[in-house]
């Protein structure tokens, strides 16, 4: 059954899981839940099923998908990253080569003070831990990174399953950060302190000078979805723990 990721009248009545030894996959009206792409739907961790269960068993009488987030993501795993796991790859390359924490202010003492406390352990936990010697940059100039650093920052992606991938891909383009994105995904942050991390400047600037209300909707929705990656994550290090 091909769920489309658009509104539409609920057609089912009973939400299921079935087990099978390569994954789970969520039953509606005992016929298995597909992605939009027309991809089987297997998901890793029993967890992570009911999840997903639950959230179509949720559904009134209009099937809602901005309601069905741990779908959504499990859906884009399926349908985009699986299938283009090299591409994937690449756009976090480059992310690797420009990364947010390498670029700090040199006008704002403040600013600048913050920064070197929230920015630089995670530089160095990337070249203790990653093998990555990151260059810092001040003002407007770019800096290019090595390609030993860049190499070492794309292996460490380059680990981790189609499923982790998926929500490090999330963390990173939200964020704007590999080295972020790396440490959420290794469970050395937690979302609240990504999207802190990821968006010093801004809150900074708002705290400072005030913030308008878009800004803040806009923020609050990228901290909803890097909590909703970190469920995802939760999720699948279930089983991955017994």
């Amino acid at each position: 059954m091909n769920a489309g990721m658009t509104n539409r009248k609920r057609f089912y009545k009973a939400v299921d899981i079935s087990e099978a030894a390569d994954g789970f996959s969520v039953l509606l009206d005992q016929r298995a839940v597909r992605s939009p792409g027309g991809a089987a739907l297997l998901l890793p961790t029993r967890l992570l099923a009911d999840a997903v269960a639950t959230e179509w068993d949720g559904q009134g009488d209009e099937i809602s998908p901005v309601s069905m987030p741990q779908f959504s993501l499990a859906v884009t795993v399926v349908d985009r990253v699986t299938p283009q796991r090299s591409a994937i790859l690449d756009e976090l390359a480059a992310y690797g080569g420009n990364d947010l924490l390498c670029y700090h202010d040199s006008d704002d003492a403040g600013l600048a003070a913050r920064q070197q406390d929230g920015w630089m352990p995670w530089i160095s936990w990337a070249q203790t831990t990653l093998g990555a010697d990151l260059q810092i940059a001040t003002g407007i100039m770019p800096v290019s990174q090595t390609d030993a650093a860049c190499r070492a920052l794309a292996d460490a992606a380059a680990t981790h399953d189609d499923w982790e991938l998926g929500m490090l891909h999330r963390a990173v383009t939200l964020g704007g950060s590999m080295v972020l994105g790396l440490a959420f995904l290794r469970n050395r942050m937690d979302a609240a302190a990504l999207f802190e991390a990821a968006f010093l400047d801004e809150l900074w600037q708002a705290e400072k000078w005030g913030s308008d209300w878009e800004a803040e909707d806009r923020r609050a929705a990228i901290h909803a979805e890097l909590d909703e990656a970190e469920r995802f994550l939760q999720h699948l290090r279930a089983l991955r723990a017994q």
